[in-house]
């Protein structure tokens, strides 16, 4: 079964009360597979002692990844890969989406001013910045549903598996992707009782509780539901009250049931609910200070993100080939208000305090409708084949919303702003070995897509209002079609040894700038173009015949043209979009070694490369010709140590195991914007995970960024009419937090 259930004899699955001695080799290494690379299996499946198992010779198990949507070999794969199982989630502490982007090399994740919202970048890759929560720079696949940064949940909640695939995405997956995807595959409910429950606490009144139960309903039904609620203050205190500004809160669950008829036949329901709450502020005047103070009024500001999600996956083994239907609904809601302007800030560059507030509301509804046939896990020749249907339909409104400050302010008034997204697809892909030469592979793909996009706009002026226009509408359409793909060539140097080379061509549609509002003063909106790339890569995947050593490395240049940034305007709080070419080129090398059975290594390296092209040297908006693609570093590096080892019995525990987790991440110096009038220093964080585990218990201690770092989460500038110049404003990464927590696996 491609989604079908694990065999419980595999020895890598049984419960603990039947085969926990084999864990402590089993999670070792498998923390090493964000590199792609397979994760270990412990050599005592078939029954030795103790004393034998010690002695034992460890090898690696193949890990299987379904990054072109049919399970093959992760180093058969022709393009870059990195993958995060589920215990490397659970042991590195990986709660949310974003901390695992965090610590994957050549991946950035921003979210920035409330503006540009979440944005993603692979390989300096992406929007310069988002302009809409249709952007498909990165596509997030949630158990098949294609999802923006914007709109996706962020909790790693019972994870059994997450694929970043680097580059262009277009030829497999529901949404056209121009930097890549993150696959995210949930744990599959089981055919025996199993689950967990675990507990935290910590600094800034953190707290966390989850758990996740699964197992069979009858003989043909399994179910599984997991929950999570959690809780942190924010690192920045209110200026008069010195209270937290904000005590950001999240709840997410989620319920599967897997129904499988007969061994080739299976359908997967999923519905998950997830609701986050008082996220922290847009941003905070610089320097920070000890403690990141801001001058806000409580009272006005609020928000919350809600979502239900439902999928449904149907999968039939036929003879020669496997069919797949996928079906999936999505209803994303954001509202909050707020006062846009920041009170010390605004003294800094303008000298008094602005009284302003903005209620800003968006509801999304998507639908994905996706069929295919590909080849069994087993065949010679890969393939894939498919069509795909895409429906998006959100809003953008701004209500209850007024400037005092400023009277002529389009946001003394109430905006409604309408977008459709319709996207027809059909996909192929095959991987084909050479007759009489079966260690040369070629890979061929591609994917033509129909897009038709949609905006309806309308304001209507408050009685704050004080400017010279009236009541606006705004209406416009947008039309796109176009063929994306990838050419690949592989060849088996040695057993252990893979070489591969790929060209791929992707996209990312224009359309409109979600905040746009100048129709409101009597000018236009105009639609922004299309992005295209153009993506070549080379590079090896070795992996050791004993399984000891492994090292992956690649080189790569992106071409992009006509990519996407945002324009705001603080002076007349409007929006607009700029399209330019942007390069990155760069080195990724990723390596693993286990020193011994109980000491695993993990490093990674990236070195970028990253350029703007602006025609005629400067735009309209300052941009100038060759300035560094923002918040992607030029150096960034990744060392993690994971020590795992049975201790004799002590304090009246009979089988006591120490697992540590030490992972340190570098980030270097990164320009703050497009316009890079300055840049971001750079840092190291250090995060630390000690636990104890008994029989199923275990008790943990946890630190994040250990060493106190002060870093910035991301950096702009305001104009300084005090003193004609600008004043720096951004966020401050979260200082040193400890904390502990207990889980219990049954």
């Amino acid at each position: 079964m491609i989604r079908g259930i694990p065999d419980p004899a595999d020895p890598r699955l049984l419960p603990w009360h039947a085969g926990f001695r084999l864990r402590p080799a089993a999670l070792a290494l498998t923390t090493t597979l964000c590199l792609g690379i397979p994760g270990l299996a412990a050599a005592d499946a078939n029954g030795e002692d103790d004393a034998d198992a010690e002695t034992a010779a460890v090898t690696l198990d193949t890990l299987m990844v379904t990054a072109r949507r049919s399970k093959e070999m992760a180093k058969d794969v022709p393009f870059s890969v990195t993958t995060v199982t589920s215990e490397e989630i659970e042991d590195r502490r990986l709660q949310s989406l974003d901390q695992l982007i965090e610590q994957t090399p050549g991946v950035d994740f921003v979210s920035n001013m409330g503006l540009g919202e979440r944005n993603v970048r692979i390989r300096g890759i992406g929007s310069i910045q988002r302009t809409s929560i249709d952007d498909t720079a990165v596509v997030i696949n949630l158990d098949g549903l294609p999802l923006s940064a914007t709109n996706a949940t962020m909790s790693l909640l019972d994870v059994d598996q997450v694929e970043v695939l680097k580059g262009p995405q277009g030829t497999l997956f529901g949404r056209n992707s121009e930097a890549g995807a993150i696959n995210i595959r949930t744990r599959l409910p089981t055919r025996w009782l199993e689950g967990y429950i675990r507990g935290e606490i910590g600094e800034d009144n953190h707290y966390m509780t989850e758990g996740a139960v699964g197992g069979p309903l009858t003989e043909t039904l399994s179910g599984r539901i997991a929950v999570r609620a959690s809780h942190i203050d924010s690192n920045v205190s209110n200026l008069e009250t010195g209270d937290p500004v904000t005590e950001p809160r999240a709840q997410t669950a989620r319920g599967s049931l897997l129904w499988e008829p007969t061994e080739a036949t299976s359908l997967l329901l999923t519905a998950s609910y997830s609701d986050q709450r008082d996220g922290d502020l847009n941003y905070v005047l610089y320097p920070y200070g000890d403690t990141a103070k801001a001058e806000q009024d409580p009272d006005i500001r609020s928000d919350e993100n809600e979502a239900v999600r439902f999928t449904a996956e149907f999968t039939h083994e036929f003879e020669d080939m496997v069919l797949t239907i996928l079906s999936a609904y999505s209803n994303a809601s954001i509202e909050g208000t707020s006062n846009p302007y920041e009170g010390l800030s605004m003294r800094e560059a303008y000298g008094m305090p602005f009284d302003a507030r903005i209620t800003t509301e968006s509801d999304q509804t998507l639908w994905n409708e996706e069929i295919r046939l590909s080849s069994r896990e087993s065949a010679r020749i890969f393939w894939v084949a498919g069509a795909n249907y895409y429906r998006s339909e959100h809003t953008w409104d701004t209500h209850d919303s007024y400037n005092l400050t400023d009277p002529t302010d389009v946001y003394n008034g109430d905006m409604d702003r309408d977008f459709t997204t319709d996207a027809t697809a059909i996909f192929g892909e095959t991987t084909i070995p050479m007759p009489r030469f079966e260690r040369l592979k070629f890979t061929l793909g591609a994917r033509y897509t129909w897009e038709d996009k949609d905006v309806d706009a309308h304001w209507v002026p408050n009685a704050y209002y004080g400017g010279s226009f009236g009541e606006a509408w705004d209406s416009d359409t947008f039309s796109d079609d176009y063929m994306t793909g990838r050419v690949a060539v592989g060849y088996e140097l040695t057993p252990d040894t893979n070489l591969y080379a790929m060209y791929s061509r992707g996209h990312k549609s224009g359309g409109f700038v979600d905040f746009a509002n100048m129709f409101a003063m009597g000018g236009t909106d105009e639609a922004y173009k299309s992005a295209s790339i153009d993506t070549y890569e080379t590079g090896f995947k070795f992996e050791s015949a004993d399984g000891r050593f492994g090292l992956n490395g690649a080189v790569f240049l992106n071409d992009v043209k006509d990519d996407h940034v945002l324009l705001y305007d603080y002076a007349t709080n409007t929006a607009s979009a700029e399209n330019h070419d942007t390069e990155s080129k760069g080195v990724e090398l990723e390596g693993l070694w286990r020193a011994t059975d109980e000491l695993t290594l993990r490093a990674s390296v990236t070195y970028l490369d990253t350029e703007i092209k602006v025609e005629g040297g400067t735009s309209a908006s300052g941009i100038e010709d060759g300035n560094e693609m923002p918040e992607v570093p030029k150096w960034a590096a990744t060392l993690s140590l994971n020590y795992i080892k049975p201790l004799p019995a002590f304090l009246g525990l009979g089988s006591p195991i120490l697992k540590a987790d030490l992972t340190n991440n570098y980030v270097g110096s990164r320009a703050a914007s497009a316009w890079n009038i300055y840049e971001l220093s750079s840092y190291n964080k250090l995060d630390l995970r000690v636990g104890l585990e008994e029989k199923g218990m275990e008790v943990y201690l946890w630190a994040k960024n250990l060493l106190d770092q002060e870093y910035d989460l991301f950096g702009y500038y305001l104009d300084n009419y005090m003193t004609g110049g600008y004043s720096r404003i951004g966020y401050p990464g979260r200082g040193r937090t400890l904390g502990i927590g207990v889980s219990y696996l049954f």
